[in-house]
């Protein structure tokens, strides 16, 4: 595949951190639903239109609840904390009840991010923005490069004690099953009218109680403070904004590169909140990106090159995404000599906004420059903390994502 006149150099490594680094120093804070965030949806707005055609950059607001994503989780430890003492003072039903709350809490805002509990929490708006660039030809695709612009609260444990993230989290699922578990028998045992084992109580319950040790950091998983979030994931807006540049330019001087190919970039609200921005705009515009093959690039959580990963599921390991993407995109890396490899989101991990796309069954896979992996997070890792600046940003990561997103691009064009 040819990229005559679409040559990556440093000034385009260099206009990504400036226009990050301009972000992150203007509008701190930038939660989803917040001021800051909606001031930088306009700042990429404005940057969108200098480098898509015109008239194609669009703001869709959408409805969100972005506290409802995490701030559920101090009511979850206090409900572990109340049944086990229900548990104690035999009470297994009401025990058994909060225990069951708490695991659905868990498994439906945690794990797969559904909205349960929005309505609970205050509303707010959130703003997706995305520009296009049309191809010379008829449209017979299009490729969307995508990111997302709003910031994330601080993880304490990420930020304190990453080696014990992991430990932590699978501690307190643990002792929240083991509740439910015992709870469910002390219920069955009592309708039955069948007598506690001496061993059982207090012992057990008790158990519970002492495991509260584990249980009660979760209410501290983050507090007030938000992230700087150049890593996650201003830098692959700029990246996004950057790669449409880099054809509008080519466009602009009379050399077309994309035949039959649309190339949009779309930069997401809310995916800090439980990927909400991505879900709107999947909702408003699914008919549309069925109708017309799509193929999704999304990028998130950029550091190190060594790290270059393409993920083929997503969300917890719920949702399928494309794993042929996924290797097209390890084959371009490679050949331009970056590590690479294919990947899935453990449990655990999280998700990105790849996952919104899969879910509806278009093409799409994620770029990251982060080992996913929590159970090997270690001392130095900025993703979710105070760190996340540029300065822990490899140009070389840039770099690649860069010429990765230009040859995905043109390969499929070449395909058309």
């Amino acid at each position: 595949m040819g990229n005559s006149g679409l040559e990556i150099n440093e000034s385009h490594v260099q206009r990504v951190f400036d226009f990050t680094d301009e972000v992150i120093k203007q509008y701190p804070n930038r939660l989803a639903g917040t001021e800051a965030c909606r001031n930088t949806a306009n700042r990429v707005k404005r940057e969108f239109i200098k480098n898509c055609d015109p008239n194609s950059v669009q703001t869709e607001d959408f409805t969100v609840h972005p506290k409802s994503f995490l701030k559920y989780i101090p009511g979850l430890v206090a409900l572990y904390i109340i049944s086990s003492i229900l548990l104690y003072l035999q009470f297994p039903l009401p025990a058994l009840i909060g225990y069951s709350l708490g695991i659905f809490a868990f498994y439906s805002q945690f794990v797969r991010y559904w909205e349960v509990f929005d309505s609970l929490f205050p509303k707010a708006s959130g703003y997706n923005v995305f520009g296009a660039i049309e191809p010379e030809g008829e449209v017979r695709q299009q490729v969307i490069i995508s990111a997302h612009h709003d910031a994330a609260y601080v993880f304490q444990l990420i930020a304190r004690t990453p080696k014990y993230y992991a430990k932590f989290i699978n501690g307190g699922i643990l002792f929240l099953g083991l509740g439910f578990l015992v709870s469910l028998t002390g219920t069955i045992l009592t309708i039955f009218h069948i007598p506690t084992p001496e061993w059982v109580h207090p012992w057990v319950p008790l158990v519970l109680i002492a495991g509260s040790v584990f249980v009660l950091p979760l209410a501290f998983f983050t507090t007030g403070e938000v992230s700087p979030a150049a890593g996650d994931n201003m830098i692959a807006v700029a990246i996004a904004n950057e790669t449409a540049k880099l054809f509008h330019d080519a466009k602009q001087a009379g050399i077309n590169p994309l035949r039959h190919t649309r190339l949009i970039v779309a930069s997401f609200d809310a995916e800090e909140a439980g990927l909400r921005g991505a879900r709107a705009f999947c909702k408003k515009h699914g008919e549309e990106l069925l109708r017309t093959k799509t193929y999704v690039l999304n990028i998130d959580t950029l550091y190190k090159v060594k790290d270059l990963t393409f993920l083929d599921n997503d969300l917890n390991s719920s949702v399928k995404l494309s794993h042929e993407m996924a290797q097209a995109c390890v084959d371009i890396a490679k050949s331009l000599g970056y590590p690479a490899k294919i990947s899935g989101m453990p449990f655990g991990g999280g998700s990105t906004d790849a996952a919104e796309f899969g879910k509806i069954k278009v093409d799409a896979t994620n770029m990251a420059g982060i080992n996913f992996d929590i159970g090997r997070f270690d001392e130095g890792l900025v993703y979710h903390t105070p760190n996340d600046l540029t300065k822990y940003i490899e140009p070389e990561m840039v770099e690649a994502a860069l010429k990765i997103a230009r040859d995905y691009t043109l390969k499929k064009d070449s395909e058309s």
